[in-house]
């Protein structure tokens, strides 16, 4: 026979109404009283005795991933990839790790992104927090959470501001070292497919190809900056933009390799050779540019890597520890095809 809240308020000498509450994690009980409580429902079995067991002992053993994500990235292969790894990272550590999906994919409506993270941070049933966001996470949506020291970790960007614990990735030196790449290959007409304008990490790779045409002294052609929005079908489009440029250009910079691969594609149909007459070079490091014909080389995201410190982070934080932003070197990938 299940056991109820009446059994439960008999063993505590309390009423129903105050296990309730207990058990909801409601103000308005003495600590004496929620001890009592809690330890009757751990006693008796009451479900769910798994929350009970953990508000008595402040360890759930529980961290959530909140990740606001643009509709169009719902099934992005990155965005994939990084779950499963800080789902493996922290599943090592002993924990376990929910999910939470918020943003485009679900509310077709500006997102207020403070108040969603204060609700989860409200809830006792979670000791740590990882964000991740499409959209920029700025210091104000944050402030709360460092405010009230509860442990979190927002991961792939950098949010600047004091007690925030961070781990991204180096965009913009793994950008610099595709288009230095190229240059070392003797390239000089050296076009770049850009991701989504407003996009911090498009932005910071499409920053560092600028630079590092301005760092070799190569003269910037402003035709040869091509926007995408991080697909293959707008690389396939952009590629067919410059294969109709005089002079063509003889290397591109694809700001992720699904653009790598519709880039490559259109050269293909337009019978232009890859690597002869331009070589193509991705950034994320998908498996699938490995694969290709012919094989692309591309900039590499550690994502594992990525998943794995984010996860020792926020474990640091649950455990008193200081709160960290760490940044990724990238590495580059070339399969010999060019």
């Amino acid at each position: 026979m299940a056991v109820t809240l009446k059994d439960v308020s008999k063993l505590a000498g309390v009423s129903p109404a105050t296990v309730s509450l207990v058990l909801n994690n409601q103000p308005g009980v003495s600590e004496e009283t929620r001890k009592k409580v809690l330890l009757a429902a751990e006693k008796l079995g009451y479900r769910p005795n798994i929350v009970a067991r953990s508000l008595i002992k402040g360890k759930t053993n529980t961290v959530l991933l909140c990740a606001f994500i643009q509709e169009q990235n719902k099934l992005s292969t990155f965005y994939g990839e990084l779950i499963n790894s800080l789902l493996t990272a922290t599943s090592r550590e002993g924990y376990y790790l929910q999910i939470v999906v918020k943003g485009e994919f679900f509310n077709h409506h500006p997102l207020d992104k403070r108040e969603a993270l204060l609700d989860i941070a409200h809830n006792r049933l979670f000791e740590g927090l990882f964000i991740l966001s499409h959209w920029p996470i700025h210091y104000a949506e944050v402030s709360e959470l460092v405010k009230n020291k509860f442990p979190f970790v927002v991961v792939n960007q950098r949010v600047e501001g004091e007690g925030v614990g961070s781990v991204d990735i180096d965009h913009y030196g793994g950008a610099k070292a595709a288009v230095r790449y190229l240059i070392e290959k003797g390239h000089r007409d050296i076009a770049h497919i850009r991701g989504p304008e407003g996009h911090r990490h498009a932005e910071e790779r499409r920053r560092a190809y600028l630079d590092t045409l301005l760092e070799y002294g190569i003269p910037l052609r402003k035709e040869y900056l091509v926007e995408g929005d991080f697909r293959r079908l707008s690389g396939k489009r952009a590629m067919e933009r410059l294969l109709s440029l005089h002079p063509l250009p003889t290397a591109v910079f694809a700001a992720n390799d699904k653009m790598a691969i519709g880039a490559l594609q259109m050269a293909r149909e337009r019978g232009v050779r890859v690597h002869e007459d331009i070589t193509i070079i991705g950034f994320d490091g998908i498996e699938a540019v490995k694969y290709t014909e012919p094989p692309l080389p591309t900039v590499e995201q550690p994502l594992a890597e990525l998943g794995k410190v984010a996860a020792n982070m926020l474990m640091e934080q649950i455990k008193g520890g200081e709160r960290k932003q760490v940044v990724l070197p990238c590495q580059l990938l070339d399969w010999g095809s060019a």
